[in-house]
């Protein structure tokens, strides 16, 4: 595997590890909200992030393999044949937070949803060829996508104590 290769590679590793860190966060901030529509964002956002480890690991797996690389949406077909494995999806119990309070997990997460824009923005820089390129600047806009949906929500709840609830269209595609 070639240097520049390896240097995808690791920032492949990467974001798997942080989208892990990221689901994890959010299915405890979902078990641990009162709020049914905070239970929804929570919920839509681990999801997001479950199909954001597959695309990586099925990537990964492409790149590792000398195989060239995929489009999102090519990663993401290939992971939606295959059997999730649980390396990806650990089976930690996800227990509930007291004193949980919605408006700062929803912080916590803007924070994190900005740091990834900014990452995946920094590899759309170091990788060349158009298709990484276009795969990193999809997750860019996935990613920008989630910090209007924290921060409407946000918004709503300093605002009107009310959240809006998860939008109807997806942010994936």
């Amino acid at each position: 595997m070639s240097d520049k290769r390896s240097g995808v590679v690791e920032a492949l590793q990467l974001a798997i590890e942080t989208e892990k860190k990221g689901y994890r966060f959010y299915r405890i901030a979902a078990e641990s909200t009162s709020d049914p529509k905070g239970k929804e964002v929570f919920n839509q956002l681990a999801q997001d992030e479950i199909e954001h480890m597959g695309v990586f690991t099925t990537l990964y797996a492409s790149l590792t393999n000398d195989e060239p690389w995929l489009t999102y949406e090519e990663a993401l077909a290939k992971f939606g044949e295959a059997e999730p494995v649980e390396v990806i999806f650990p089976d930690e119990p996800i227990e509930r937070q007291k004193d949980f309070d919605d408006l700062r997990a929803l912080e916590e997460a803007l924070e994190f949803e900005k740091k990834a824009v900014h990452f995946y923005q920094e590899q759309v820089k170091k990788v060349t060829g158009e298709t990484a390129k276009a795969f990193y600047e999809k997750l860019v806009e996935i990613e920008e996508g989630h910090v209007m949906v924290i921060q409407a929500e946000i918004d709503s709840l300093a605002g009107a104590g009310f959240w809006l609830g998860y939008q109807e269209i997806s942010l994936e595609h």
